[in-house]
């Protein structure tokens, strides 16, 4: 299995990839929580003035262990100055703190 930091680093060149800085972009990276498949799925937003918001996955978490998850969110934000969008999460909550995991980060 691998470290969060490694998982990290692969989001981060992926994102390094299709990050294009403009003035009038919007990114951000989603977060879902596939329930069915029992993995996490992150993906790469961005929308570049009135086009449409295109999604790029970047990774894909097939280790569905909670505290493993929250380790790779903490370092994903930590290295990336991009707002994080949890979709799925829904009454979910953090391991470390027992707070609800909230829409945005």
């Amino acid at each position: 299995m691998k470290t969060a930091v490694q998982h990290v680093d692969v989001m981060e060149e992926r994102i390094n990839h299709y990050f294009k800085p403009h003035i009038r972009a919007r990114y951000q990276i989603q977060i879902v929580n596939d329930k069915f498949d029992h993995s996490f799925n992150f993906f790469f937003l961005y929308k570049m003035g009135n086009e449409n918001t295109r999604s790029i996955p970047i990774r894909v978490i097939k280790d569905y262990d909670w505290v493993y998850f929250e380790k790779i969110v903490r370092e994903l934000h930590r290295r990336v100055n991009f707002t994080l969008r949890f979709t799925g999460f829904t009454g979910e909550i953090w391991q470390s703190n027992g707070k609800m995991i909230p829409r945005y980060m």
